[in-house]
């Protein structure tokens, strides 16, 4: 699992279980809800700057290993020397499906800390927004 993949299974995981607690519990986390979502921010910024990232680590590898001739030996024949094979990249699919699950997770943690009223439909508005998140009206209670 990528460093990209295992940040966004974290704080999903993280804020998933905050969807679950008590109300006295989760209003605790309200206290901290600035840090929560920096850290769902770094999350989709982890995420999203990945190609980029990419690309001038494969560049870095490529520029290093012809500088300095780099050869490695084939564990089937040691005495067959070839050129390093390049860095793999993390599939799209399984960014999509990380950038995802912090998404969702922000998402219901936020509408779960607007249904129990712990922070107003405007302050949930916001928020989302802030991270790019869509908003339903749907999934809020009303009273």
């Amino acid at each position: 699992m990528s460093f990209a993949e295992h940040l966004a299974k974290v704080v999903a995981e993280q804020l998933e279980r905050f969807v679950t607690l008590n109300r006295h519990q989760l209003a605790g986390h309200v206290a901290n809800l600035d840090f929560w979502l920096a850290q769902v921010r770094h999350a989709l910024d982890v995420i999203d700057g990945y190609q980029e990232r990419f690309r001038r680590l494969k560049a870095g590898q490529v520029e290093y290993v012809a500088r300095h001739k780099t050869r490695v030996s084939s564990s089937l024949d040691p005495d067959v020397a070839t050129v390093p094979d390049l860095p793999r990249r993390i599939p799209d699919g399984n960014l999509r499906d990380a950038r995802r699950a912090v998404v969702d997770a922000a998402y219901r943690f936020l509408v779960r800390l607007c249904n129990d009223g712990l922070i107003p439909e405007e302050e949930l508005r916001s928020r989302c927004s802030g991270l790019g998140i869509g908003f339903e009206a749907s999934d809020l209670r009303r009273a």
